[in-house]
């Protein structure tokens, strides 16, 4: 056996036993092997021990939070809140429906007093995605009086608002957690707390809460939802022994519950809207219903890839007052690709390009997504673009911004839209024999539409992460891109024609010299867009790049916004495949 304490190790263990097992059965005549029964145990004790060795360390790596695989939610959550990061909820889809009297419908006879009372937190129901919403109105309840002609709105937000009683135990410091084991999550700002009845205020910290005061701490729970903390007398008032309190949240679904279509009559009613005699009215019967503006902005809850990336960052003292803190606290909502801000002359300008991938219409690719789109508000024409935050949506973003409570009292911020930057996208491919060309132009327009749906990059676009995504077509061989960029193009178009305007020699006894001398701006070499040597696309802050046509080169060749699948119309889209040449399929690689 080992003498050595230096050779001590499971495998020369393992390996003098083995030896010793050998020697003795030699010495009764027998022949060993693993098939033996000492060879079995030994087996069987070397893989448990291997088992152990595999599961301890993969127990240290899960609490490792620098190693890249380490993504154990829980722990990178608990993690979160101990440094002071509280993590995103689900965000409810907020928005306003329209109520409009039907022509064919006598507004006395059906409706007493032609007055309905509607009642906050009023549950209905979407009949196209099959989700439920409640109205938002700010108040317990409000009276409209019906007139024939006249239409009115309402604020809803997604989910249902549900209640958690609990009883109080006279100690203090005491905690309460709301957990879901479905898919919905509770509501990141919707929730409220009673204690005997009456709404106990609900603060951020145990230590914002005043001696004896009614208020409360609720945040996202060490086990999931929500956990509510009451104080110890010094902060904040404890519960006594058997009173109830009540907790009522938003079972929330998220991104799940934005609503872009304007079906109409596409609602159910679930509770009861009440006329002036207190009967319940049938809305559908009476009303047209539709959507009035875009219901959005809903979120998934926080990212576990971003909890964790913050975790350096997160500080127990948070306070928005420099433009990184802005992007950080925004960045929380999941419903941006990039969010970016500075300073200037003492006004944070945020920048803000929209997750195009979670407001788009289910049916649209990236391609099909309009860039101008035209919405009807208060009887009047809004053009937007589809890429853009209009005013409502900037509205929203501030309204969340306050509503967390932390922004610095000498801070101003402004919420602005990016400025799209055209682009044209040139690709030239050598595919394979065996493939036909209108598969493999369908297989890039998916890949290239996937990848500027959920753009990610803030400053550069690489071609290198395009080649790749196209790279993983099959049916490619060889495949390399080239883009055109809209504004570097006119500024050679203008320079070009300045020079050449400015290049005329007239006869000065007759005319005057139109030289102007603007030609001596003009840098032919000058590159804008892009990255002159590798070709890569280069934005500011404020840029949105958009791979979108509708515009002439330098050479007069004019590039369409039709879908690049389009067969019909001009033969210059937003992206262009150039085939280079055919493999014989034999070529593949088997790999």
């Amino acid at each position: 056996m080992a003498t050595n304490f230096y050779a001590i190790s499971f495998s020369r263990i393992k390996s003098e036993i083995e030896t010793y097992l050998k020697d003795e059965y030699n010495k009764s005549g027998t022949l060993f092997s693993n098939a033996s029964p000492y060879g079995q145990i030994l087996s069987v004790v070397q893989n448990l021990h291997q088992l152990s060795m595999l599961y301890l360390k993969n127990t240290i790596n899960q609490f490792d939070l620098g190693q890249p695989n380490s993504n154990n939610p829980r722990v990178i959550r608990n993690a979160a809140i101990l440094a002071g990061h509280i993590p995103s909820r689900a965000i409810s889809a907020t928005g306003t429906i329209r109520f409009t009297p039907k022509t064919s419908i006598n507004i006395e006879e059906e409706i007493a007093n032609a007055q309905l009372t509607f009642f906050n937190k009023t549950s209905i129901k979407n009949s196209t995605n099959g989700l439920f919403y409640s109205f938002n109105l700010g108040v317990e309840q409000v009276t409209k009086k019906i007139k024939a002609g006249q239409s009115f709105t309402l604020n809803i937000i997604q989910g249902e608002w549900k209640n958690q009683v609990f009883t109080g135990t006279g100690k203090p410091m005491q905690t309460f957690n709301i957990s879901l084991n479905n898919q919905k999550d509770v509501e990141n700002f919707y929730v409220e707390v009673l204690v005997s009845g009456q709404y106990w205020t609900i603060k951020t910290h145990v230590y914002d809460l005043l001696p004896d005061e009614q208020a409360c701490v609720v945040r996202t729970g060490f086990n999931g939802g929500i956990d509510i903390i009451f104080g110890n007398g010094g902060f904040g008032m404890i519960p006594s022994l058997s009173q109830t309190i009540t907790v009522r949240h938003i079972e929330s679904d998220g991104d799940n519950g934005n609503i872009y279509r304007r079906t109409p009559n596409d609602w159910k009613f679930i509770d009861e809207i009440l006329d002036a005699n207190g009967n319940n009215v049938e809305m559908s019967k009476v009303f047209d219903i539709d959507i009035h503006t875009d219901i959005n902005f809903g979120a998934p809850s926080e990212n576990i890839d971003f909890t964790k990336s913050v975790l350096p960052i997160a500080s127990n003292n948070f306070v928005l007052a420099l433009p990184q803190q802005f992007v950080y606290y925004l960045k929380r909502l999941g419903v941006f690709t990039h969010v970016n801000a500075k300073l200037d002359q003492g006004t944070i300008f945020i920048y803000l390009t929209p997750n195009i991938k979670l407001f788009k219409r289910q049916e649209e690719d990236y391609f099909s997504i309009p860039i101008k789109v035209r919405t009807t508000r208060n009887g009047q024409d809004i053009y937007s673009s589809a890429f853009d935050l209009d005013t409502y949506e900037k509205n929203k973003i501030i309204q969340y911004i306050k509503s967390g409570g932390n922004i610095m009292l000498t801070s101003r911020f402004k919420i602005e839209s990016p400025t799209l930057s055209f682009y044209v996208m040139n690709v030239f491919v050598i595919r394979y024999s065996d493939a036909t060309q209108d598969s493999v132009n369908s297989q890039i327009y998916s890949a290239i539409s996937n990848y500027f749906l959920d753009l990610k990059r803030v400053d550069r676009i690489p071609k290198l992460d395009i080649i790749k995504e196209l790279s993983k077509i099959k049916d490619i061989h060889s495949v390399d891109i080239s883009f055109v960029c809209r504004k570097n193009e006119q500024y050679h178009r203008d320079g070009m024609l300045t020079q050449e305007y400015s290049s005329i020699k007239l006869d000065s006894s007759q005319y005057t010299n139109v030289s102007s001398g603007e030609s001596s701006l003009y840098d032919p070499s000058k590159v804008l867009g892009l990255d002159p040597v590798l070709g890569d696309i280069i934005f500011e802050a404020h840029e949105l790049p958009v791979i979108r046509g509708n515009w002439r080169d330098r050479n007069g060749v004019f590039y369409s916004d039709e879908s690049p699948a389009s067969s019909e119309g001009s033969s210059m889209k937003s992206v262009n495949v150039f085939v280079k040449g055919v493999v014989d399929a034999k070529n593949k690689n088997p790999l």
